[in-house]
């Protein structure tokens, strides 16, 4: 471990005393509510200590494009633009029900004011985040939909979660920045020539060396 990274995990533990030790309200979140609304500016960070969100942009044609979902555990929201005294540039949505606790930006001024390393801490975690956030955007935007979709679900099943969540099928499509009925195609696609397999109300893979292949080459 670096010097800068034991600096950050310093910086992390100091925020989370922090916010364990203060009197902070906390707001239940219920699947589907809004966190942070995109366009509107934020009064609070939040900090989450485990739960499950996913973030959307929507944009003025009427297209919505998700970044997926973020498991996270003793982590802050809000703090772009907190930084950089901007909007929201996200809908922050939580995925399930969750906890949140309201951090006032006058806490974090001094927090950071006082403590270099929850600063660093901070950094680091923009950092990476924009790293993460930019491949994966890169992915999405110069492969073709059906490369993008065939590698969502080959993560998927390596991680042993369904390949499609049928409640929020809209939901899914918005990942990929397309229809729900343009992804739906794609699916009965692949099932079509023999890649998936629709078993009862899920989709299983139906020969994963093939299905791999599919990866590797995907202009056979």
């Amino acid at each position: 471990m670096t010097i800068i990274q034991q600096f950050a995990q310093r910086g992390h533990q100091i925020l989370r005393d922090a916010v364990n030790a203060a009197p902070l309200k906390s707001k239940l979140m219920g699947a589907g509510e809004v966190i942070l609304r995109q366009g509107e500016e934020i009064k609070a960070l939040y900090w989450i200590a485990l739960g499950e969100y996913t973030m959307h942009y929507n944009a003025g044609n009427g297209k919505t494009f998700s970044l997926g979902q973020r498991f996270v555990s003793d982590t802050i929201i809000g703090e772009i633009e907190y930084l950089t005294h901007t909007p929201s540039q996200f809908s922050v949505v939580a995925h399930e029900s969750m906890t949140v606790k309201v951090i006032p930006r006058a806490m974090m001024d001094e927090l950071l004011t006082r403590h270099a390393e929850v600063g660093v801490w901070l950094s680091q975690l923009l950092s990476t985040s924009y790293q993460r956030g930019m491949a994966k955007t890169m992915e999405r935007f110069l492969q073709p939909l059906m490369l993008n979709i065939v590698s969502d679900l080959y993560e998927r099943h390596q991680q042993n979660k369904p390949l499609v969540d049928f409640s929020q099928v809209y939901r899914e499509a918005e990942r990929f920045g397309c229809s729900e009925r343009t992804y739906r195609r794609a699916l009965h696609q692949l099932v079509d020539e023999k890649y998936l397999e629709k078993v009862a109300s899920d989709y299983v893979i139906c020969d994963i060396d093939k299905f791999r292949q599919l990866l590797l080459h995907p202009e056979k």
